[in-house]
């Protein structure tokens, strides 16, 4: 979290230097400025989201289950990532279908859940070359409309055979610097939503993950 924390940090200080170096010229481009200090309010925006997730996180209590549209979820974990995804050169391609059925779930936690799974297809495309990196975020109805399917799938080198069957154990890591801990944490999140998380290889190269929450029934 300090990661995403830092990102919108260092866009507001990049932005606001830009804005000085603006106003200390000799003619003032007003457009320039505007532009320059709505994409300041935007990544305060950005920082504040980060910082309220965790509180929310780390608030002690039950888990407050209410009844949520993913899609909805997804689009605001996606301007969330938006920084991590325009440093690391990728398009996001979002497929959000329309008219959602509501499921039951804990927000913050679920959007832990699919920023997690963001950043991770985004570093796992680090070596495609930049014209090939594409993310693209899928969200519908399946299993015969009884469950909503969120599904992200990358561009990258795919899945190693010999941790594709143990991935979501604790310790188990694609990644030179990585715990092995976000995607267990991810399935227990899932898990507790009574819904599952699952990961494969594409056909064409790279890897999709999902996960599916059961459509809440009506009140």
């Amino acid at each position: 979290m300090a990661h995403e924390l830092n990102q919108p940090l260092a866009a507001i200080l990049t932005n606001a230097r830009a804005g000085q170096h603006l106003l200390a010229g000799p003619s003032v481009d007003l457009a320039e400025v505007r532009e320059i200090l709505q994409d300041i309010v935007e990544d305060a925006q950005r920082g504040s989201e980060v910082i309220r997730m965790v509180r929310a996180m780390l608030k002690k209590g039950e888990t407050e289950l209410q009844a949520l549209d993913l899609g909805e979820i997804v689009r605001k974990t996606l301007e969330l990532a938006h920084h991590e995804m325009v440093t690391r050169d990728v398009k996001v391609h979002r497929r959000l279908a329309p008219g959602l059925p509501a499921v039951r779930g804990d927000r913050v936690q679920l959007q832990q859940v699919i920023l997690n799974l963001i950043v991770n297809a985004c570093e796992a495309m680090t070596d495609t070359a930049p014209t090939e990196r594409t993310l693209t975020v899928a969200v519908a109805t399946a299993d015969g409309d009884r469950t909503v399917q969120v599904s992200l799938q990358d561009r990258g080198g795919g899945l190693p055979a010999a941790v594709l069957d143990r991935l979501f154990e604790p310790f188990v890591t694609t990644k030179e610097q990585g715990l092995g801990l976000g995607l267990s944490i991810c399935r227990s999140i899932i898990t507790s939503h009574d819904g599952r998380l699952w990961a494969a290889n594409n056909a064409a190269g790279g890897a999709t993950f999902c996960f599916a929450l059961p459509v809440a029934p009506p009140r």
